[in-house]
């Protein structure tokens, strides 16, 4: 279980992205939290190949549903994972990572806690 409070919930990147966690997974915690914060996400090499795969989908999943993020990373959005299978479609979830930086992004979502998504 994640720390949450108020629509609010801190991950770390092993709970999201190591464990056998797939679309439907994240759909439930989009749907349950309007804000995730993720902490220790790696550069990512090709022996991580499923967890980079998570990643993207995680991405994926929290831009469709105007979920905000607080990350802590090792490398800009464009260097987490450099090489290995699937890094070339990783341009796309770097990009979205970035727009989810941008006050036009910030902006579309809730603004208070009151707000907060009920539990699935």
């Amino acid at each position: 279980m994640p720390q949450a409070e108020r629509g609010v919930a801190r991950f770390s990147f092993a709970d999201l992205c190591e464990a056998p966690l797939g679309p439907l997974d994240y759909q439930r915690i989009a749907h349950t939290y309007h804000t995730l914060m993720v902490e220790e996400i790696p550069v990512l090499g090709p022996e991580q190949r499923n967890a980079a795969r998570r990643l993207i989908t995680l991405i994926d999943v929290l831009y469709d549903n105007g979920v905000g993020l607080i990350a802590s990373a090792e490398a800009e959005p464009h260097a987490l994972y450099p090489e290995g299978d699937g890094a070339e479609s990783f341009a796309r979830t770097a990009s979205r990572l970035m727009e989810m930086r941008s006050e036009a992004y910030l902006r579309q979502r809730p603004r208070c806690a009151s707000d907060a998504r009920k539990p699935a």
